[in-house]
C-alpha cells in the first residue's frame, strides 16, 4: 500500500509540474508563419504576389509578411538597411518568397501550400517585447525577451524589422492579377532591418535550455519620413544555417510601432467663431480614450490674442483659467468633454485657442484641438477655409507680404447662422475641391459684403460646374456667379492642365504654371460676363479661358478658377496672392492703431483687494495729458459703472469702486486714454 501511495504521489507531482510550468513557456505555442518575399513596383507579376498574400491573410490572419523591395536603385522602397538579404536568399525572380526559411524559395503559386504546412508546426520559442516609442522625436527603445519552449541546440539569431503599410505608388502590372496603376497600395514594406540583415546572436553557446529567457535591447531613431501610425515591428528568431533560406524560423511576432495601450483621439470640436467683441465665445473639445489601458490626461489651454482677452476651461474637476493645468482620469473607451469660454472684453482682434491633452502614462501620446475667434469689428481682413482640407493655409505667405492690416482665419462653418461680413474690407476664400461650393448662408453673407464695397479673392476648382451642371448642389448661386463674380460659365473640362497669364495683365502677366493632381483635375472653362471683368489665364495657347478679375465701381473680385494648392511652385503661388491683394486693395487705406504711440508709462494695475467685498481700489498711470475713460462692465459686456470720464494730466491715479449694489460675480474694468487700452478682470464675492 505504501509503495502504491508513493507511486501515486510521484504521478501527482509530475502532473502538477506539467501544469505549473512557467507561464512564458505555454503562452505561445501557436506558430505565426513568416513569409519573406521580394517584390518591386516595376514588376508586372508582383501584384499577383500581393493578392495571393491578401487571400492567405483571410485564412491565416496570424501570417506575417515581409516585402523586400528591390533591387536597389529600381524601386523607391529599396532603401532599407541590409538590402543584401535579396542576395542572401538567392531570389531568382520576382515575386519569389520563402516561408519560415524552411524550404527553397518559390514563386507566388507555391506560397499557399508552404504556409499551410507551417501553421500547425509548434513554435519552439516565445517572443515578447517591452518598448517605448516617442512620437515627437521618433526614438524607439525596446527590450526583446526570448524564451526557449523546449531544449534547443545550435546557434540562434534574432531580427527586428520595421515595416510600413499603406504606401501609395505606381505599380506596373500585367493585367492578370489586379489593376496596378498609380494608386496601388503597398503593404508590409520593409523599411529597416534594425539590427542588420543577418540579425544578432541570441544564445552564446551551442545550447538553449527550455525555460531560459534571453533579453536583448535596441535603441533606434525612426525616420520622420515614415508614417508611424502605419508602421509595425516584426521580431523573429531563426537557427543559423547555410543557405539562409533553410535557416528554420522558430517563431515570429508583430506589434504596432505606436503602442495601442495609450491612444487619444479627438472625437469632436466646435467650429470657429466670428462674433461681437462684447460676447463670450464658447467651445467644446471631446476626446476619447481609444487605448487598451485606463489613463489620465493633462489638460493645458493656451490662447494667442490681444492683451485683455480672458478665457476659462471647465473639466469634471472644476473651472480653470487659461494657463493653468488639470489632470483628469479617463477609462478605456470613455470620452472626456472640455468646455472653453473666451471673452474679448470689448477688445477687437483675433484669437487662437489651443487645448492639448497629454497622456500621463505615455507623454508622447497627445492630441490638440484648435479654435479661432475673430471679432466682427476692428479686423479688416478675413481668410475663410471652405475646403475642409486646410487649403486656406496656401494664402498665408502672400497675405503676410501684401496685407498690412490685421486679419483672421476661420472655417466657413463660422458663417452659420448668418453673419454680417460688411465690417470686413478683404475676404480671401478657398474652396479647394469641396462640394457644395456654396450654401445659401454663404452667398447671403457675401452679397451684402460686396454691395458694401468689399474686396473678394476666391480660388478653387469646379466652382462654375457645381453651380451650373446638372446635379450640382449650388445651382441657387447662378445669379451670384454672373453678377458678383462677373463670370460666364462655359464647361467643366478645359483642354489642358497648363495655364498661361495674359500679357500686360496686372495679376497674371508672365505667370505660367501646370496643375498638380493633389485631387482629380477638372478645370472649369469660363469667361468674363460683363465689361467690368477681364480675363486672367488661358489654357495653354487656346482661346479658352480660366480666371478673371472684376471692378464694377463698388467692389472688386479676383476669381481664380483653380485651387492654390494645385500649384506646386511656391513662388508662383505667392506672386499670385500678392498681386491679387495689391490689385484688390489699390487705393484702400485703413486706419489702424499706431502701437509706437503707446508709451510704456501708461499702466493699468490689478485692483486691490481682489476678490473684494464690497469695495476695491483701481490704480493707473498716464504719461501725458489725455482724455481718460475708466468703465466697469459685467460678464456679458454691459456697462455697469463709469468711474472716470475726463481730461487728466500726466501722473498716477487711484479710484475706488464701490460695488455694494452689485451682485457677486466677475466684472471687467477698461482704461482708455489716447491709443492706450487695457482691460483687467476682478471678482466680487459677497
Amino acid at each position: 500500500m505504501k509503495n502504491k501511495l508513493q507511486t501515486l504521489a510521484i504521478v501527482i507531482s509530475m502532473v502538477i509540474s506539467i501544469f505549473t510550468l512557467p507561464k512564458d513557456l505555454i503562452a505561445q505555442t501557436q506558430r505565426n508563419p513568416l513569409i519573406e518575399f521580394c517584390t518591386g513596383t516595376w514588376c508586372q507579376w508582383c501584384p499577383c504576389g500581393d493578392i495571393t498574400l491578401e487571400n492567405l491573410l483571410d485564412v491565416y490572419p496570424n501570417l506575417i509578411p515581409l516585402a523586400y523591395h528591390g533591387p536597389a536603385g529600381q524601386d523607391p522602397y529599396s532603401i532599407f538597411q541590409g538590402n543584401e538579404i535579396l542576395g542572401a536568399f538567392g531570389f531568382g525572380g520576382y515575386p519569389t518568397g520563402t516561408v519560415d526559411r524552411a524550404s527553397a524559395t518559390g514563386d507566388y503559386t507555391s506560397w499557399t501550400s508552404k504556409v499551410s504546412s507551417r501553421v500547425n508546426v509548434p513554435a519552439t520559442v516565445s517572443i515578447e517585447i517591452e518598448k517605448s516609442f516617442n512620437q515627437l522625436t521618433g526614438h524607439l527603445d525596446a527590450t526583446i525577451n526570448m524564451t526557449a519552449l523546449e531544449n534547443l541546440t545550435g546557434q540562434f539569431k534574432y531580427n527586428i524589422i520595421l515595416t510600413e503599410d499603406s504606401l501609395i505608388y505606381n505599380q506596373v502590372n500585367n493585367g492578370v492579377c489586379g489593376p496596378g496603376g498609380t494608386n496601388w497600395i503597398h503593404y508590409w514594406v520593409v523599411r529597416s532591418m534594425i539590427n542588420g540583415y543577418t540579425g544578432e546572436a541570441v544564445n552564446s553557446g551551442s545550447t538553449w535550455n527550455m525555460g531560459d529567457m534571453i533579453s536583448k535591447t535596441i535603441s533606434y531613431d525612426v525616420s520622420s519620413t515614415y508614417n508611424a501610425d502605419k508602421c509595425k515591428l516584426v521580431v523573429f528568431v531563426y537557427k543559423q544555417s547555410s543557405p539562409m533560406y533553410l535557416a528554420q524560423v522558430q517563431q515570429a511576432e508583430k506589434w504596432t510601432l505606436i503602442s495601442p495601450d495609450y491612444v487619444i483621439n479627438l472625437s469632436s470640436a466646435s467650429q470657429d467663431l466670428i462674433m461681437e467683441n462684447n460676447g463670450i465665445g464658447e467651445y467644446t473639445a471631446v476626446i476619447k480614450n481609444d487605448g487598451l489601458m485606463n489613463d489620465s490626461y493633462y489638460i493645458d489651454v493656451d490662447m494667442t490674442s490681444p492683451s485683455g482677452w480672458t478665457g476659462e476651461f471647465t473639466t469634471p474637476n472644476g473651472t480653470f483659467n487659461f494657463g493653468q493645468q488639470d489632470l483628469v482620469a479617463v477609462s478605456s473607451g470613455d470620452t472626456l468633454a472640455v468646455d472653453l469660454s473666451v471673452s474679448p472684453n470689448i477688445l477687437n482682434g483675433v484669437g487662437v485657442i489651443t487645448v492639448q491633452f497629454t497622456s500621463m502614462n505615455d507623454p508622447s501620446v497627445k492630441v490638440t484641438a484648435t479654435f479661432r475667434l475673430v471679432t466682427l469689428t476692428g479686423v479688416p481682413g478675413l481668410v475663410i477655409d471652405a475646403s475642409g482640407q486646410g487649403y486656406s493655409d496656401e494664402l498665408i505667405d502672400g497675405m503676410d507680404q501684401a496685407f498690412d492690416y490685421n486679419y483672421g482665419v476661420v472655417t466657413n462653418e463660422s458663417l452659420y447662422p448668418s453673419i454680417d461680413l460688411t465690417n470686413f474690407t478683404l475676404i480671401c476664400w478657398s474652396t479647394g475641391n469641396a462640394l457644395p461650393v456654396f450654401t445659401s448662408d454663404e452667398v447671403n453673407a457675401l452679397q451684402p459684403f460686396l454691395d458694401n464695397g468689399g474686396r473678394l479673392f476666391i480660388n478653387g476648382q469646379n466652382i462654375g460646374s457645381e453651380i451650373f451642371e446638372a446635379g450640382g448642389q449650388s445651382q441657387f448661386a447662378q445669379d451670384f456667379y454672373h453678377n458678383y463674380l462677373h463670370a460666364n460659365y462655359i464647361s467643366d473640362a478645359g483642354p489642358t492642365f497648363f495655364l498661361r497669364g495674359i500679357t500686360g495683365d496686372p495679376i497674371s502677366n508672365q505667370i505660367n504654371f501646370g496643375l498638380s493632381d493633389v485631387y482629380p483635375r477638372s478645370v472649369d472653362v469660363f469667361s468674363p460676363n460683363d465689361a467690368f471683368a477681364a480675363k486672367m489665364f488661358s489654357f495653354s495657347t487656346t482661346s479658352q479661358y480660366n480666371s478673371l478679375h472684376a471692378d464694377d465701381g463698388t467692389n472688386r473680385v479676383v476669381y481664380l478658377g483653380v485651387g492654390l494648392e494645385q500649384i506646386l511652385d511656391q513662388a508662383i503661388k505667392d506672386t499670385l496672392v500678392v498681386r491679387s491683394i495689391n490689385w484688390l486693395m489699390n487705393g484702400v487705406v485703413l486706419s489702424t492703431p499706431n502701437e509706437d504711440l503707446i508709451a510704456e508709462s501708461y499702466k493699468l494695475d490689478q485692483n486691490y483687494p481682489n476678490p473684494f467685498n464690497p469695495a476695491t481700489t483701481i490704480s493707473y498711470s498716464i504719461s501725458k495729458e489725455s482724455n481718460v475713460s475708466l468703465i466697469v462692465y459685467d460678464i456679458m459686456g454691459k456697462q455697469v459703472a463709469e468711474l472716470v470720464n475726463s481730461k487728466q494730466a500726466a501722473g498716477s491715479y487711484r479710484v475706488e469702486f464701490d460695488a455694494a449694489k452689485f451682485a457677486s460675480g466677475t466684472y471687467f474694468y477698461k482704461l482708455t486714454t489716447g491709443d492706450f487700452i487695457s482691460v483687467k478682470k476682478m471678482i466680487l464675492l459677497k
